[in-house]
């Protein structure tokens, strides 16, 4: 899949990464419970489809395969609301070559994830030999699936930051170097990760959807590495913005301050914790016993030793 478009808006570049199969739209569309943004009624996903000679040499006998009795279709699927719906690719005759792909999704119809599934399959019958398939509406070859995520389950928010490979080396914002990643607060309402894309040995790994394997563990200790270092400068940013009365402007510094205040500080309110904060970050004696608060509490809040020993089991085993 290329791009898409929302209630025929300009198409939008996808910009999917060598072997994604997610399609996130949760940041574009709106999610149950939205009401800011809940006008959305369908989007429109658009892609490029191959159907290769040697899989036409597979699955129908020399007779056929100048005009193969076959249409081609993407499956869609949504498992909450039990919604089933083909897209037409290619009808009657198919034949091996790159086609055109338009997927039509409607909000009424759909709720968090739907699954994409290209089919090749007969149109008419034939009789049947015991090496090609002869029945009409026989499934001959599928595709790779494609999940996307339109909004999210019920009372689960969208991350407080967001975040988005680019190469650094284009972007003039963005600083140069070998920077791994930048955290942009130009826009101190919603903060956003830049992950650095001139590095595609470690996107490619931060990409993998795995649980078990050395990927899905280097994966966990890069991500790991981009956590502490996001992590630190949000509870810095947010000790600094909070006021006398312990109140901070942006959802996002409530977000951190009610997420690790009381355990820096080893109190219960919020409110208590949050005026410590406060003043330690705005003390040059406290401050640098402050960070080592934050150390000591990101260590157990993100836990990369469980994460660096799983690697090094797993390097064990290769």
């Amino acid at each position: 899949m290329e791009q898409y478009s929302v209630d025929g808006s300009k198409p939008k570049d996808l910009d999917l990464k060598p072997g994604q199969t997610e399609i996130d739209l949760t940041q574009t569309l709106s999610s149950p419970g939205d009401e800011e943004n809940d006008a959305w009624e369908r989007v429109v996903l658009f892609g490029r489809l191959g159907l290769g000679e040697e899989v036409v040499k597979d699955v129908f006998p020399p007779s056929e395969r100048e005009a193969p009795p076959a249409k081609l279709y993407v499956a869609v699927r949504c498992h909450e609301t039990i919604y089933r719906e083909k897209s037409i690719v290619s009808d009657d005759t198919t034949t091996p070559g790159s086609y055109d792909v338009k997927v039509s999704i409607p909000k009424e119809m759909v709720r968090g994830t739907i699954e994409l599934r290209p089919y090749l399959v007969r149109t008419e019958d034939r009789p049947v030999d015991g090496r090609y398939a002869g029945k009409k509406n026989f499934r001959l070859a599928s595709g790779k699936i494609y999940s996307v995520v339109v909004d999210l389950p019920p009372g689960e928010k969208p991350p407080a930051i967001d975040g988005e490979e680019v190469s650094f080396s284009g972007a003039p914002h963005l600083p140069g170097g070998d920077k791994l990643y930048y955290l942009d607060f130009r826009n101190e309402k919603r903060p956003k990760l830049w992950i650095n894309s001139d590095h595609p040995r470690i996107t490619d790994i931060l990409q993998s959807r795995g649980s078990v394997g050395a990927e899905a563990r280097m994966r966990d200790v890069i991500l790991d590495e981009i956590s502490y270092g996001v992590w630190s400068q949000l509870i810095v940013r947010a000790a600094c913005a909070i006021d006398q009365d312990g109140d901070v402007e942006h959802e996002w510094q409530q977000t951190v301050v009610e997420t690790f205040a009381r355990n820096l500080y080893e109190v219960d309110d919020v409110s208590e914790a949050a005026h410590k904060l406060r003043a330690d970050a705005a003390d040059p004696d406290t401050l640098p016993h402050l960070m080592e608060r934050i150390d000591r509490e990101l260590q157990e809040y993100i836990d990369p030793r469980t994460q660096l020993i799983n690697l090094m089991e797993e390097g064990l085993r290769i």
